[in-house]
């Protein structure tokens, strides 16, 4: 399987000497060992990558190593797609991180990081919240910017419930 020419530029830049490998359609590996998660969505996933890709940077800011790594993300131009029809469609490219599940020990970590680093880190004006979209799988989150955690947790939970009550089908979930 070969390497599709926008991951392969894109690791090229971080390290130039190596080559690289596709050991899944996900999954890349280089020469000397490190392993990389990639992806090609849709074009209507466009605001769906750029989101995670946001969110990987704050998590990362908030929380050294906590996520994996963003290495690179966008959009296919004509120079970088391999077929005529990769162009317009998102891209991405992260630190590969093995999942697994976790020990007890690893997940009282795991609640502790979370709880003590995501969760008081601020933005530079000292509001909690994020400033593109952000999904819960296909489901577009409702950010925006709060003076308390509080109120950012309830407004993504109540419209997270909202629209699922919305939809259909989620009664003893949104209950």
């Amino acid at each position: 399987m070969s390497v599709h020419p926008v991951f392969a530029r894109a690791l090229q830049r971080v390290h130039p000497d190596i080559s690289l490998s596709q050991e899944r359609s996900s999954t890349l590996r280089t020469s000397t060992g490190e392993r990389y998660f990639v992806k090609i969505g849709t074009v209507r996933e466009i605001n769906q990558y750029a989101g995670e890709a946001e969110s990987l940077k704050a998590i990362n800011s908030a929380a050294p190593g906590l996520a994996p790594t963003l290495i690179d993300s966008g959009v296919i131009d004509t120079d970088s797609g391999r077929q005529e029809n990769d162009v317009g469609k998102p891209y991405f490219i992260s630190e590969y991180k093995d999942m697994r599940s976790l020990s007890t020990a690893a997940a009282k970590v795991l609640g502790e990081r979370l709880a003590t680093e995501m969760h008081r880190y601020e933005s530079a004006d000292g509001k909690f919240g994020f400033h593109v979209p952000t999904y819960c799988g296909a489901t577009k989150q409702d950010n925006g910017w709060f003076e308390t955690w509080t109120e950012c947790f309830d407004a993504l939970i109540g419209g997270l419930v909202d629209k699922l009550q919305a939809q259909g089908g989620y009664d003893a979930l949104c209950q």
